[in-house]
């Protein structure tokens, strides 16, 4: 019983950093719609150092982000509980491929398995 999914659209931000703190909140957005394993943990592999820090320590996430933030830290509190990772050097080939595939695509992708 472990829900997994990948997805992948187009998200507006300026870099890399700006786009992985927007995949979190929307990550933990989709993990609440699936109702049914809200009381569930939620593990979030981060590919980026600098997101991951701002996960886990609140003063070092940037003023420009602090909206963006409180959003997560609200949907948090929906969820039974959340893990953030750092993800392994070599783990985010996925993401890479969902990345090429989503420069052509317009609309969101989702696969659940």
């Amino acid at each position: 019983g472990v829900a997994r999914a990948l997805f992948s659209g187009p998200i507006a931000a300026n870099d890399v950093d700006l786009a992985v703190a927007g995949v979190v909140l929307l990550a933990l957005e989709v993990f609440i719609s699936l109702e049914w394993k809200i009381n569930d943990s939620l593990f979030v592999d981060i590919g980026s150092k600098v997101v991951f820090n701002w996960c886990a320590n609140k003063s070092m996430r940037p003023w420009s982000l602090q909206s963006t933030f409180a959003d997560i830290e609200r949907k948090i509190k929906k969820v039974s509980s959340v893990v953030f990772s750092m993800a392994e050097n070599k783990g985010n080939e996925m993401v890479s491929t969902l990345a090429i595939a989503g420069i052509n695509r317009g609309d969101m992708f989702n696969a659940w398995w």
